[in-house]
């Protein structure tokens, strides 16, 4: 991809089909990606093109970290692109997992109902956790849960899986980040307000979770 991008390979020229330039314009474009039937809000340009990219990254296997600076609705976002995976039937056999700071459990569950009342999500949090997902379309959990019930959690298969405040898994060492690393799904989408980290370290440890090996050994 590299090289057909860049038109050359080790200084020879690298000349593309029409063919290949229709498929490299196919997996790169966002238009066309209509917004799911059920969401219940009108997204601004630049959340619809955030969520137009996390649903075209979807779709060829690509993950996504959305970075837009807090208060600018990257939940709104996400959401639609979970409507998306619905209105698909992706979330029939396997669920989708959203994994959020304890103190954003309540904000997230009342964004879903606001913006998509027709997602079912069941909440996994608290001294007594019943892992039911019968009739429901997402697992809404957090990170202290995760780590603490990982074992649970890891033998099932999650169709996405989504972290909120993604800073959480920037060291690659602890057992959180580990944990978050070892959940099983295809589709995964980091969302943060802080994207600079101070660290190239800590990018890594997020890209490493959003596309494992892409970028090699740390």
């Amino acid at each position: 991809l590299k090289s057909a991008l860049s038109e050359e390979y080790h200084g020879a020229k690298v000349e593309l089909t029409p063919a290949v330039k229709t498929l490299i314009s196919k997996m790169t474009s966002i238009t066309g990606i209509n917004l799911p039937d059920h969401l219940t809000a009108t997204l601004r340009p630049y959340q619809l093109s955030g969520y137009r990219w996390m649903v075209k990254n979807s779709a060829i296997g690509f993950g996504s970290l959305i970075a837009d600076d807090m208060g600018l609705g990257k939940t709104v976002q996400v959401i639609a692109a979970l409507l998306k995976l619905k209105q698909e039937g992706r979330l029939e056999k396997e669920k989708a997992m959203v994994i959020v700071p304890t103190t954003l459990l309540t904000n997230w569950e009342k964004e879903i109902e606001k913006f998509g009342p027709s997602l079912r999500p069941a909440i996994y949090h608290g001294t007594i956790r019943r892992l039911d997902l019968r009739d429901r379309d997402l697992l809404l959990t957090t990170y202290g849960t995760v780590r603490n019930d990982l074992k649970k959690l890891k033998n099932r298969k999650w169709s996405m899986i989504v972290i909120d405040e993604a800073q959480n898994i920037k060291n690659p060492k602890t057992n959180q980040s580990k944990a978050i690393k070892n959940l099983t799904s295809d589709l995964r989408i980091a969302m943060t307000g802080t994207p600079v980290e101070n660290r190239l370290s800590e990018y890594r440890s997020i890209m490493d979770f959003l596309n494992p090996g892409y970028l090699g050994s740390e």
